[in-house]
């Protein structure tokens, strides 16, 4: 059995993916989700739905429990049980291993540690079946304008941060090319991060292709102008005079990709980066 964050709220039992068909029913279902084993008041149920709760909210979300607790009963009576009011809310029991974003954090946290001891292959096993778990932009369809919108915000940032690892462990790897191709942003001529221009450079550079190489540098540049008036990172800057150099020396150094799946330099966020990554 297997509870779902990371594509539509749901459950997977048997094989078979079971998930709400209402919007506000899955968003109660999320919000159970992100809070497992929690108790989680009718209040807190309400802000993850609405930002402006109306005033039918309490009511709403009596309703909303009621139909969940329905879903769970189709699937089996052991899951119906895992839902529980206690006072002045509701809890949602879930065992370890039972929820695929801990999973994927987990296979996460494997992959990075093989990176740091230069363990690529298996760094690169480790991150894709981390990704195999998510979809492309989980909670794209959950009804929800409170906090619960924000928490999915968060998690299509982290599946693009895990791209961006996984990217960096197929370059080291000598998978380079088909790494550009799992980076979410790489038709996007408009590149918002510089992690993921630093890791398409190096990739196209390790390609070959130092024109390719060069070209993103410069659409990175007059993104970070254009959207936050400001020049690249040093770093980002530091991996560009490399390539016009053609530094082979730094550019296939087996360090830099161990470095680049790491959190480097804070880069600049705007308000659409979760609508395009999606």
């Amino acid at each position: 059995m297997m509870f779902r964050l990371l594509r539509s709220p749901g459950v997977t039992v048997d094989n078979a993916f079971h998930f709400p068909r209402e919007g506000r029913v899955q968003g109660i279902f999320a919000a159970l989700l992100f809070r497992h084993g929690q108790n989680v008041s009718a209040t807190s149920l309400a802000a993850a739905l609405w930002s402006d709760p109306p005033v039918s909210a309490d009511a709403n979300v009596r309703t909303y429990i009621a139909k969940l607790r329905r879903f769970l009963a189709d699937i089996g009576p052991e899951l119906h049980e895992r839902l529980a009011t206690v006072h002045g809310g509701y809890r949602l029991d879930i065992l370890d291993g039972e929820l695929d974003l801990a999973r994927s954090n987990e296979l996460w946290n494997e992959g990075r540690r093989a990176m740091s001891r230069s363990d690529f292959r298996g760094a690169v096993e480790s991150l894709q079946s981390a990704s195999a778990l998510w979809a492309d932009a989980p909670g794209q369809d959950v009804a929800a304008q409170g906090w619960l919108d924000h928490r999915f915000a968060m998690l299509r940032e982290q599946r693009f941060a895990l791209a961006e690892d996984l990217a960096a462990a197929r370059i080291a790897s000598g998978d380079g090319l088909s790494a550009i191709a799992g980076l979410p942003e790489i038709d996007d001529p408009n590149l918002a991060r510089e992690k993921s221009a630093a890791l398409m450079l190096v990739a196209c550079y390790r390609a070959g292709n130092l024109p390719a190489a060069l070209r993103i540098f410069a659409a990175a540049r007059a993104t970070l102008r254009r959207e936050f008036g400001v020049d690249p990172g040093s770093w980002l800057q530091t991996l560009h005079h490399a390539a016009l150099r053609r530094d082979d020396a730094l550019l296939f150094s087996d360090q830099l990709l161990v470095s680049l799946s790491r959190d480097a330099e804070p880069r600049p966020q705007h308000s659409n980066l979760t609508a395009r990554v999606a």
